[in-house]
């Protein structure tokens, strides 16, 4: 409910303007991983020594990794998200690369996907790719963690071609004002494709941000042929941080693999 002292927040009509690149400090003020998954990664790496983490961006699970004596290898595509994990994690190694491409020449303990990444790889090959890196980088005894939203019910029941109406989704402080930010989504089901499109609003009477995140979401039946297409073997699927066994009820799906021993 609304104090009666509160400014009313509009939700503000679909822009004709096409999303611009996102802010890197308003990407990282906004997008703060889910509640409980920087203490679920702290428990997957306990006892590793060197960690590769995909997706680093600012540095939000890279510091605290840090911070527990692990040695920890970044990656990222984008360049001031990277500049300000090397900030916040000047520990941490934080390189621009291509998970697709990905050649560090060394292996690892554990390798980390948090918070989606998987779902920005927007096509089978790229995925397939992805994987097959995170094999070669992989030490035999390693493991590989990653954590998506559950789209199972989503792919049921979303109708063909939709999209929806800006929803408020979080209020931020960056760049010297307050935002309201709404998401909306675009997508084609028949493709798996879902573009989350934000728009954030400041407070100040600034111009109002849109950007657009494309993703490409899997279905929990994919995912360990796709794993084992790459040479990698599913121990669990989670359906929290919590460790609960994935089910029909669950909001995520997370993913603990290692390396499938070669014939």
């Amino acid at each position: 409910m609304t104090s009666p002292s509160a400014k009313p927040v509009e939700t503000p009509a679909r822009s004709s303007q096409p999303p611009g690149p996102y802010p890197a400090a308003l990407y990282a003020a906004v997008h703060q991983g889910q509640p409980g998954d920087v203490a679920f990664y702290r428990r997957v790496c306990a006892g590793a020594h060197e960690v590769l983490e995909l997706g680093c961006g600012f540095g939000r699970v890279a510091r605290p990794l840090c911070d527990d004596g692990h040695s920890v290898t970044g990656v990222d595509l984008d360049r001031a998200l990277l500049e300000i994990g090397r900030k916040r994690a000047p520990r941490a190694q934080l390189l621009e690369a291509d998970f697709r491409e990905l050649d560090l020449g060394r292996r690892f303990d554990r390798i980390l996907c948090p918070f989606n990444g998987l779902y920005c790889l927007t096509s089978e090959a790229d995925l397939i790719e992805t994987l097959k890196r995170v094999r070669e980088h992989l030490r035999p005894d390693g493991l590989f963690a990653f954590d998506v939203y559950d789209a199972d019910d989503f792919h049921t029941d979303a109708p063909d071609g939709g999209d929806d109406m800006p929803e408020l989704v979080a209020t931020a402080e960056a760049l010297g004002t307050t935002w309201d930010v709404f998401e909306a989504s675009l997508w084609d089901r028949s493709e798996q494709r879902i573009d989350a499109v934000y728009t954030h609003v400041p407070h100040d009477g600034r111009p109002r941000v849109t950007a657009n995140i494309p993703q490409r979401y899997l279905l929990s039946s994919q995912i360990e042929p796709l794993l084992a297409e790459a040479g990698l073997t599913l121990l669990a699927l989670h359906g929290d941080f919590d460790e609960q066994e994935h089910d029909g009820q669950s909001r995520l799906m997370i993913g603990i693999a290692k390396p499938t021993p070669s014939a």
